[in-house]
């Protein structure tokens, strides 16, 4: 009995820190020291993961997909035939960044959105779609009617997957290639990636 309860306590412990412990973007049990060294050196971040435990997300992933879903989900399947890119800027939901005014604001975003138009322009891209998870929040926008749900959750299941904070973005290449940020960013990345994708096939 006594050897009975050694065992289970000792899966026990093991159950317990699988649940506490860290883990890399691949989902491999990782130490603390190189959990919270790649948050502070690498374009990482650290969400909740399970029960009690933390997975590393990677901030700026790429990579290719499917295109053609994407593109009809969001309504632009004429650009797709075109050969125009995607760009989606994604809205998780109220959040400390997005509530506070130190993230994206009424005041700024029409400035935003004309630099965006611009550079949709630039490098033959589709005007951005606006995007959310969760509308709460929205209102403090001059115009909230932009914004539309996610259908289906066709972003969410592919490029955000967790509610980082601020927002996020995608931009998507008809060749299937995309470049994202995940969380707050300089809205001069979206500029960055556009470049990347039309230097790739230009």
């Amino acid at each position: 009995m006594r050897y009975i309860l050694f065992f289970v306590l000792i899966c026990f412990s093991l159950e317990l820190l699988a649940q506490t412990g860290y883990r890399d973007e691949m989902g491999r049990t990782v130490s603390r020291e190189y959990f919270e060294k790649q948050i502070l050196e690498g374009p990482y971040f650290g969400i909740p993961y399970e029960e009690g435990g933390k997975i590393l997300v990677n901030r700026m992933p790429f990579g290719k997909v499917e295109p053609g879903k994407f593109f009809e989900a969001s309504e632009n399947s004429e650009a797709f035939d075109l050969g125009k890119t995607l760009i989606v800027i994604f809205y998780p939901g109220k959040d400390e960044c997005n509530s506070s005014g130190v993230g994206d604001n009424a005041d700024s975003f029409e400035k935003e959105h004309r630099s965006l138009m611009k550079w949709a322009e630039k490098y033959n891209a589709t005007a951005p779609v606006y995007l959310y998870s969760n509308p709460s929040g929205l209102e403090k926008y001059e115009n909230p009617g932009i914004w539309k749900q996610d259908p289906n959750g066709v972003f969410a299941d592919e490029f955000f997957k967790f509610p980082y904070p601020c927002g996020s973005f995608v931009v998507i290449h008809p060749s299937g290639n995309y470049r994202a940020i995940l969380g707050g960013y300089p809205l001069s990345q979206v500029q960055t990636a556009l470049k990347k994708l039309d230097r790739e096939y230009n």
